[in-house]
């Protein structure tokens, strides 16, 4: 069985635009309006592992009983042993939120490695980067920035994740 890197994240902060610029491909749905992940997706990478694509926690407009059923799945997935890795998706502007939070002490909880993604970090003066790693770290420990949208910081993410899915094979 192939491990799983699962991407995680509040709605809006650009999980399947990371996705999409991760793998090269245009898989992932991408829009303006939060939400347009509607289940568990998962894509084969060429580095012999699967990433899935978790619905985004948060303002996307769904039902109570559509978003119960998508925590259902998350649950059955981050039971199923099959994680070897979560990627933690942040959007820096908003370094505290709740959501976010609850997101890091869930994963922790169940014992699941993760690495926190700051997205969107062009959007972002020099001053703000400071002050929004600074912020991060303090919240989430090592913290990972990229821009789906110029491609910065992806090729090291790219290795990162690749790095800590060997180290667990080991």
């Amino acid at each position: 069985m192939l491990p799983v890197v699962a991407f995680v994240g509040r709605s809006n902060v650009g999980k399947s635009s990371l996705l999409n610029r991760l793998l090269g491909t245009h898989s992932a749905r991408v829009g303006k309006t939060p939400g347009k992940t509607r289940g568990i997706y998962f894509y084969e990478t060429d580095e012999g592992h699967h990433v899935a694509d978790l619905p985004g926690v948060g303002f996307a407009r769904a039902s109570r009983g559509q978003r119960e059923a998508w925590a259902g799945l998350a649950e059955e997935l981050f039971g199923s042993g099959r994680v070897n890795l979560a990627v933690q998706l942040v959007d820096p502007r908003v370094p505290e939120a709740e959501a976010d939070l609850r997101i890091r002490e869930y994963l922790e909880g169940r014992g699941i490695r993760q690495i926190a993604v700051a997205t969107k970090w062009d959007r972002l003066s020099s001053a703000e980067q400071f002050r929004a790693r600074r912020r991060l770290e303090q919240l989430h420990g090592e913290i990972w920035p990229v821009s789906a949208k110029t491609g910065e910081g992806v090729d090291i993410l790219r290795r990162e994740i690749r790095r800590r899915i060997r180290e667990e094979e080991v």
